[in-house]
């Protein structure tokens, strides 16, 4: 076997086993210090993040936000049900906030831009949606090991919580950031 049949191998199997599952419940990761730097400190301030829009594909920068609104995060996939299940909680508190309190991002992570679009679509989103075409964009600094994976960030810019998979007590929480920060 080749040497560029085996590093497509070992990427495949790295996706497949990166992204190849959904969490259902509400999940606080505890070792958020070991799998991403940016995390290690509670004060940390969020690293940027550009990524092209799913609509435009224009580049959408993160730094554009961070320090101005609470921001929320979520890494998803069209094919994940608790992705799916996610997207009408998220769009409903996104509706309900002051849009200059608060920002949901979401990025959907190696999928073609037809595939994001149409989900956009379905789902009436009105929040920007993002596209990864590769987790090296983003992987470092925000660590996906289940899908969803949200990524709460404080009006101060810093790094407040990782959740890995959804219920909607997360929105909760992200509610009384939001609070906090006016």
């Amino acid at each position: 076997m080749s040497l560029a049949k085996l590093a497509g191998l070992f990427i495949a199997l790295s996706v497949f086993v990166a992204l190849g599952s959904c969490k259902k419940e509400r999940i606080v990761s505890p070792d958020i210090v070991a799998l991403a730097p940016a995390l290690a400190a509670p004060a940390k301030q969020a690293p940027n993040l550009a990524l092209p829009l799913v609509s435009s594909g224009a580049t959408w920068e993160l730094a554009s936000v961070l320090g101005k609104k609470t921001v929320l995060l979520a890494f998803f996939t069209t094919w994940c049900p608790h992705c799916k299940r996610s997207m009408p909680y998220l769009q409903e508190l996104y509706e309900k906030n002051d849009f200059n309190n608060l920002e949901i991002i979401a990025i959907d992570i190696e999928e073609k831009p037809e595939q994001a679009r149409a989900f956009v679509k379905k789902y009436g989103l009105k929040f920007p949606v993002l596209l990864a075409e590769d987790q090296g964009a983003f992987a470092r600094n925000y660590p996906v090991r289940y899908l969803p994976t949200l990524y709460l960030i404080g009006r101060d810019g810093s790094l407040v919580k990782r959740y890995e998979g959804f219920h909607p007590s997360i929105l909760d929480e992200v509610s009384r950031q939001i609070s906090l920060s006016n």
